[in-house]
């Protein structure tokens, strides 16, 4: 679709385009301040149990919850508590603990041995993997993937600065790009925020975090795209009205933007719904960023210039009326002061 030629008024509908996003980030904020986030193992540590379930205990689809149910009746009758299990790719159940040392591990191992084999009806049964990960490795990991994240973020802007650095445009386009940037990880966050609390399989991991990262530099990618074209009609139409320019600069990459989005956002559905647990939460994730990095991508990050150049024009007016002022209380002033002729 050529929107060119629908003479679309994106720019005169800023405040609906900022709108939705401040409503999108409020609920996302609101949920994860009352919800927090579902940390995996790799973040708050702890120990993950993996059974594989048995033929005759296998349920059917849809039926996973009274499975989890009975499993999770044996762990509280056991006086277990802070445990969470799931079911992965319909045969493996899942029993995370926060054990954080062997001792803790090895205890809590024989009670959700027992409740497990309850819950399948057998006599006896013993995980096929254990994964423990101890409190300082989980803090370790949690701090070194937000620098990871701020790091990237702050590179990203530096690298805008450098590219648009012309007539002293640099810090503009850098603003702008870490504006939809943060837009699209505090989104990303809150939604996981709201779901996890749905879904206890979602929960923010190592996998999680390569989401993250991959969805900063796709939706820069479409931002830098659109900053080329304004940048490149801003010096070929230098005597045009800044918004109109901005307008049509979106207009004429938003086929782009928007054909590339959806080609990666259909692909990311399918292995939504057949890639399997283990690359769940990552496609989950990866679908909600680029959506996200799409739409702040072509409402968000050209808007904030837009802004930005609303306000220095406001600010040079004031400046220029201020000047006004000054120039007619001294033009009255040395009036009233000269001498009347006799």
């Amino acid at each position: 679709m050529d929107f060119r030629r629908k003479n679309i008024d994106l720019v005169g509908r800023m405040r609906l385009w900022f709108g939705i996003s401040l409503a999108v980030l409020a609920v996302g904020l609101i949920s994860w301040a009352a919800f927090g986030l579902n940390l995996g193992i790799d973040f708050q540590g702890g120990s993950q149990f993996t059974y594989r379930i048995p033929d005759a205990a296998r349920p059917a689809a849809g039926q996973e919850v009274t499975l989890l149910a009975k499993v999770n009746q044996g762990l509280e009758a056991a006086k277990l508590n802070g445990t969470r299990t799931q079911i992965a790719g319909g045969q493996d159940l899942v029993v995370n603990t926060p054990a954080l040392t062997d001792s803790e591990a090895n205890a809590q191992a024989r009670v959700v041995n027992e409740a497990v084999a309850k819950a399948f009806g057998v006599e006896k049964i013993t995980p096929e993997g254990r994964q423990q990960v101890g409190a300082v490795i989980g803090d370790e990991l949690r701090a070194n993937a937000i620098k990871g994240v701020v790091f990237g973020v702050l590179a990203i802007a530096l690298w805008i600065y450098i590219r648009y650095n012309f007539a002293g445009d640099g810090t503009r386009f850098a603003v702008a790009g870490i504006v939809a940037l943060v837009h699209d990880v505090l989104v990303l966050l809150g939604i996981f925020a709201l779901i996890g609390r749905i879904d206890p399989r979602i929960e923010i991991d190592g996998a999680f975090i390569a989401a993250l990262l991959t969805v900063v530099g796709y939706s820069i990618n479409d931002s830098v795209v659109i900053f080329d074209r304004l940048r490149e009609n801003l010096r070929n139409r230098r005597k045009e009205p800044f918004e109109k320019v901005v307008n049509d600069s979106l207009l004429e990459t938003m086929s782009r933007s928007i054909n590339t989005g959806l080609t990666v956002l259909i692909m990311l559905f399918v292995l939504l719904m057949f890639g399997g647990e283990s690359i769940y939460n990552f496609t989950l994730a990866m679908l909600i960023g680029i959506a996200s990095g799409l739409y702040s991508s072509i409402f968000n990050a050209s808007m904030v210039l837009v802004a930005w150049h609303r306000w220095d024009e406001k600010k040079a007016a004031r400046a220029k009326a201020n000047r006004a002022s000054v120039s007619v209380r001294e033009t009255a002033r040395s009036g009233a002061l000269k001498p009347r002729a006799k």
